[in-house]
């Protein structure tokens, strides 16, 4: 019994890990603290934003659905938005890299 458990699990791990891969999530912004019930900003709207998040999975997602996504916001602002770095692992597994764009007048 022992031995068959110790052979199925590792088995039932890489099934998962597999179908979890295969899944792909929307891009979408990050907004830090958004479910925070404690924070000052908490279902807020902000009055100016320097700068876009967006946590994506880039096998699914294109540069320029990431460039829409930054110049609507920032155009929220009446700003443009200009990109600034890429960082992995700072969003959830689904989606796990996040494009930081600066938010700049024009």
């Amino acid at each position: 019994m022992k031995c068959r458990l110790t052979q199925t699990l590792p088995f039932m791990f890489v099934v998962l890990f597999g179908l979890s891969a295969c899944y792909s999530s929307d891009p979408y912004v990050f907004k830090e603290g958004e479910f925070n019930r404690n924070s000052p900003t908490f279902n807020k709207v902000p009055d100016d934003i320097d700068k876009v998040e967006i946590c994506y999975n880039k096998d699914s997602t294109t540069p320029e659905v990431l460039r829409v996504m930054a110049t609507n916001e920032c155009g929220r602002y009446g700003k443009r938005p200009r990109f600034q770095k890429q960082d992995l692992l700072r969003c959830p597994l689904v989606t796990p890299v996040m494009a930081t764009f600066s938010c700049i007048r024009p």
